[in-house]
C-alpha cells in the first residue's frame, strides 16, 4: 500500500530515503528496494543522496550508504542479508545462555535487584556485532561522499543519560548541525558503535557506550523521524514503513477478550515505538503541505526555520506483517520458543512481538517478497516520484 504527496516546488530535487525501524520486519524494506532497483535497471545511480535509518532500519541504511556508489548492488548485498537470517546472527539462542539469562533474572527479581547491578538485558546481541562487521564496509561511506554519490547517512540513537535523540551523521562538509526540543544533529563517522546503539531495544539488548553516554533504540525518542532527511538537504521522501495501515477491529458488545499477557504488552510497547511517532509525523507534514498551499506560498519562516512543501511517497505492507509472524512462530529455536511461551507471546495476541523478533529466513523472504510485490505494484507512483524519463508499467 502506498500514498502519494504531490506539493511542487521551485528547488532542485533531493531525494531521501526514509527507514524507520521495525526489528524482523525491516526484511519487507529490502523487497520494497528491490523492486525500485529493478525499476531503475542496472547500473543506475544512487537514486537517493540522503538515506536516513533508525533502528534495524539504520542497518538497512548503512548497507546502502556503504554501497552508494552501486546501488544495485547495494541492494542485493541486503536482501541476500535478509534471505538468509536466523536468530543466532543476532543474539545468542543456545540452550546454556537461555538458562543462564533466565537464572539471572530470576535471581534479580527474587532479591529485588534490578538496578545498575542486576541484568541488563534479556538477550545478548553480540553476534549482531559480528554480522555488521562481516557484511558493512563502513569505510565506503566516505568514499562514496566524496564521489558524490552520496550526500549523507543518518543514524538516530536515543541518550539515556541526556535524555535526548541524537542524530549522528556523516556527509558532505557544509552540512550544518542543528538543534531542536530534546534532538540535535551531531556529525561523527558512523561506525558499528552507533549501528549497534540505534538498535538497542529496550530491555531486550543492552545499552551502548558512546560519546561518554548510554544509547538505546533510536526509535524511543525519535518524535520527528522525517526532520533529519530534511536537515540534511532532502526535499522529496521516500518512506517505507512496516506496519499495515489497516486498524484493528474494535471487539463486539459482550466479547470478552483476555487479559493482556506480557508478551502483548511488549508488542504492543514496541509497535508504538517504531511506529506511531510516523505516523504523527506524516500527519505533520501532511498538515504543512496543505497550510503553505492553501496561503499559496513556497515557504514560511517560522522562528529560525523555513517551511517548505516536501513531496512524499509512502509505501508500507499490503498484508498484515503479524498474520505471517504467526504462521513462523514455530521456525524460533527451541529456547526462544519456550521464553516466548513464558511470556505468553505466541498466542495469537502476542503476534505483534513474535513478528519483531522473527530473525528466521523463511519469515523474512516472505516479506522480501511482499515488500517487492508492493513496490511493482506502486511502479507507476515511484516512477514519478524518480522523475524517470520512462514511467514502468504496472
Amino acid at each position: 500500500m502506498y500514498w502519494f504527496s504531490r506539493k511542487r516546488e521551485q528547488l532542485p530535487p533531493v531525494n531521501g530515503l526514509i527507514l524507520p525501524g521495525g526489528g524482523a520486519r525491516n526484511a519487507y524494506q529490502a523487497g520494497v528496494l528491490k523492486a525500485i532497483a529493478e525499476l531503475l535497471g542496472n547500473d543506475s545511480p544512487n537514486p537517493f543522496p540522503v538515506i536516513c535509518g533508525t533502528s534495524s532500519g539504520a542497518i538497512n541504511a548503512a548497507v546502502l550508504a556503504s554501497n552508494a556508489a552501486q546501488f544495485t548492488e547495494g541492494v542485493s548485498r541486503l536482501t541476500g542479508i535478509w534471505e538468509n537470517f536466523h536468530c543466532g546472527k543476532v543474539f545468542q539462542a543456545d540452550s546454556w545462555t537461555a538458562v543462564k539469562s533466565g537464572l539471572r533474572w530470576t535471581t534479580a527479581f527474587a532479591t529485588a535487584r534490578l538496578g545498575s547491578s542486576g541484568p541488563h538485558s534479556l538477550l545478548d546481541n553480540r553476534p549482531q556485532r559480528l554480522l555488521i562487521e562481516s557484511h558493512i564496509r563502513l569505510a565506503r561511506i566516505q568514499h562514496a561522499i566524496d564521489r558524490g554519490a552520496l550526500r549523507a547517512l543518518a543514524v538516530t540513537a536515543s541518550s539515556y543519560s541526556s535524555g535526548r535523540s541524537i542524530c549522528y551523521y556523516q556527509g558532505i562538509p557544509d552540512l550544518a548541525p542543528w538543534e531542536r526540543t530534546r534532538r540535535l544533529g551531531r556529525p561523527q563517522e558512523i561506525g558499528i558503535d552507533h549501528l549497534m546503539a540505534s538498535s538497542a531495544i529496550p530491555v531486550v539488548f543492552p545499552a551502548v557506550w558512546l560519546n561518554n553516554e548510554y544509547h538505546g533504540d533510536g526509535s524511543m525518542r525519535e518524535s520527528a523521524p522525517l526532520s533529519p532527511a530534511i536537515h540534511l538537504g532532502a526535499n522529496r521522501l521516500l518512506i517505507i514503513g512496516v506496519r499495515n495501515p489497516q486498524l484493528d477491529a474494535v471487539p463486539a458488545n459482550g466479547a470478552a477478550p483476555p487479559y493482556p499477557s506480557i508478551g502483548q504488552i511488549s508488542g504492543y510497547m514496541l509497535d508504538t515505538l517504531f511506529m506511531d511517532s510516523l505516523d504523527a509525523d506524516i500527519e505533520r507534514l501532511q498538515r504543512i503541505n496543505h497550510l503553505l498551499a492553501e496561503a499559496g506560498k513556497d515557504s514560511l519562516s517560522y522562528q529560525d526555520s523555513v517551511l517548505r512543501p516536501i513531496d512524499f511517497l509512502m509505501i508500507c505492507p499490503s498484508r498484515d506483517v503479524r498474520e505471517i509472524a504467526e504462521r513462523h512462530a514455530g521456525d524460533f529455536p527451541r529456547t526462544v520458543r519456550y521464553l516466548l511461551r513464558g511470556l505468553g507471546a505466541l498466542s495469537r495476541e502476542g503476534r505483534p512481538l513474535v513478528s519483531y523478533l522473527l530473525f528466521e529466513s523463511a519469515f523474512c523472504r516472505e516479506l522480501i517478497e511482499l515488500g517487492y510485490r508492493d513496490g511493482l505494484a506502486a511502479g507507476a507512483e515511484i516512477a514519478e516520484f524518480l522523475r524517470l524519463e520512462a514511467p514502468p508499467s504496472a
